[in-house]
């Protein structure tokens, strides 16, 4: 994974630009740097021979980046479903051993965390408990691959975690941060571990 490495230098950029852009209310720029996000990470996972899934998995995400950053919810969580479909699919292909504790721990915490914030999600509940299956079944199909691919998906659901807190009505002071610095490097770690140089660590 030695081409390219610019465009993960700039990505780490924007990821910096868009975590300060939040903390400074800057509308604009903090949109500009959340979209630029997921392209500059195709280029590099393209320039390193990423599957083409990996990259309909990074354009749906782009996708519901934008989506999410003008609050339109519903669209988005399908762009980020459709992404979420392709990170599953490929991780269970190239996975050697599929772990039933891994299948049950996730299975426990998405149980949980619905039961949780299923009183404040209104009418979010079904797409909310559908999408979130989506996202536990990526952590889970990722787990299976190692321990970085499993902290990537790990990582992403604690993000959408984040936002689902929000959406029920749990916020606190760093939640924007949390939310998009766990994003940023879930996507990296999900891109890189599907790149053919990657290292699968077991």
């Amino acid at each position: 994974m030695t081409r390219g490495r610019g465009w993960l230098l700039a990505y780490g950029a924007l990821t910096a630009a868009h975590l300060v852009t939040i903390g400074i209310g800057e509308t604009w720029s903090q949109a500009i740097a959340k979209v630029l996000l997921m392209p500059t990470l195709a280029v590099w996972a393209r320039l390193n021979g990423g599957p083409v899934t990996l990259l309909v998995a990074l354009a749906a995400s782009l996708a519901g980046d934008f989506l999410l950053q003008i609050d339109h919810l519903l669209p988005g969580m399908l762009a980020f479903g459709v992404a979420h479909a392709c990170y599953v699919v490929l991780y269970a292909r190239r996975a050697r051993r599929r772990s039933l504790v891994v299948l049950a721990a996730y299975g426990v915490v998405w149980a949980g965390a619905l039961v949780l914030l299923w009183p404040g999600l209104g009418d979010n509940r079904i797409p909310v408990a559908v999408y979130s299956l989506l996202v536990t079944a990526t952590a889970v199909t990722s787990g299976w691959n190692g321990w970085q691919a499993g902290l990537g998906g790990a990582l992403f659901l604690i993000s959408d975690g984040l936002i689902g807190a929000g959406l029920a009505g749990h916020d606190f002071a760093a939640r924007g941060y949390l939310v998009m610095a766990t994003y940023c490097v879930a996507q990296y770690l999900l891109a890189g571990n599907l790149l053919p140089g990657a290292k699968h660590t077991r």
